[in-house]
C-alpha cells in the first residue's frame, strides 16, 4: 500500500484500530474517521507515533449525509485522493424484539448501515475512478447468517447493506475499482465482552465459562481477533485481491449458523 491513501470510517477501538494501523505499516497514509474527536485525536496519534505514516483524524457522523460529503472532501483535499475506503461504522438498533420496535432506531441503523455507509462508498469511488483503481471494504456481520433474536434492525439493515454492496461491485467494476465485504464471527473486545456478560446473566455462568463454549463452536475453537479482520481488509485492498469484487468473505474462525 505504499504510497496510497485509505480512508477507516468507524476508526474507534477494536476492528477500527486495526484497520487503521494495517494500512499504515503497509506504507499508506491514512484517514481516520469517527463521531467523537477526543478518542479520535488519540487514535490518530497512536498511528502516527507508532508508523511514521502521515494520519487525517475527521469528526464524522454516517448518519449524515452532508457529514459523509464533508468526510470525503476532506479527505481528498487533505490527502490528494482516496485509494481504498473501509466501512466499519455501524447502528444497532436495540436488542429488542421486533413487537416492541422503536421506528426512531430502525431508522438510524438504516440511516448509517444503509445510507451512510453507500453514500461514503459512492463518493469515495469518485475519487477512486480518477485514480484508474481503488477498493472498497464494508464490514459485515456474522449475524445476517445468524440471525440472532432480538436484534432485527441491526440484521436487516446489515443485509441490506450486504446485497447494496454486492451491486455496488458491479457498478464500479468498469472503472476499476472492487467492492467486496468481510463478515467477522465473535470478535474479541469490549462489545463481546457485553455480549457474553448477558447471557451469564440469564443463565448463571461465569463470563469465562460462556466465552469458552462459545469458542468451542467455531473450528478453530478461538474466537476471531480485530487483527484477523484487518489483515483479510489489507489483503482484499492490495493488488493481491485484484481479481476480487462482489464477494463476502467470512472471517469467523470456522464458526457456522446452526
Amino acid at each position: 500500500m505504499e504510497g496510497r491513501v485509505a480512508l477507516v470510517v468507524g476508526a474507534g477501538p477494536g476492528i477500527g484500530r486495526a484497520c487503521a494501523l494495517a494500512f499504515a505499516r503497509a506504507g499508506a497514509d491514512v484517514v481516520v474517521a469517527a463521531r467523537r474527536a477526543e478518542p479520535l485525536a488519540a487514535l490518530a496519534g497512536d498511528v502516527a507515533s507508532l508508523t511514521g505514516r502521515q494520519v487525517e483524524p475527521i469528526v464524522a457522523d454516517l448518519s449524515e449525509v452532508g457529514s459523509c460529503v464533508a468526510l470525503v472532501d476532506a479527505a481528498v483535499d487533505r490527502l490528494g485522493g482516496i485509494d481504498a475506503l473501509v466501512t466499519v461504522a455501524t447502528a444497532g438498533g436495540g436488542q429488542v424484539a421486533v413487537d416492541e420496535a422503536d421506528w426512531d432506531q430502525w431508522r438510524r441503523a438504516f440511516e448509517v448501515n444503509v445510507i451512510g455507509t453507500m453514500e461514503v462508498s459512492r463518493l469515495a469511488a469518485r475519487s477512486m475512478a480518477q485514480r484508474g483503481a481503488g477498493a472498497i471494504v464494508h464490514v459485515g456481520t456474522f449475524g445476517t447468517h445468524a440471525l440472532p433474536a432480538r436484534q432485527a434492525a441491526y440484521t436487516a439493515t446489515k443485509q441490506a447493506a450486504l446485497s447494496a454492496s454486492k451491486t455496488l461491485a458491479k457498478e464500479l467494476g468498469p472503472s476499476g475499482t472492487r467492492v467486496n465485504v468481510v463478515t467477522p464471527g465473535y470478535v474479541e473486545g469490549d462489545n463481546l465482552d457485553a455480549l457474553f456478560q448477558g447471557v451469564a446473566e440469564r443463565t448463571g455462568e461465569p463470563l469465562e465459562d460462556v466465552s469458552a463454549r462459545m469458542a468451542r463452536t467455531a473450528a478453530l475453537r478461538r474466537h476471531v481477533t480485530p487483527d484477523d479482520i484487518a489483515e483479510t481488509v489489507l489483503f482484499l485492498c492490495s493488488d493481491r485481491a485484484r481479481g476480487i469484487t462482489g464477494v463476502e468473505v467470512p472471517v469467523t474462525a470456522g464458526q457456522h449458523p446452526l
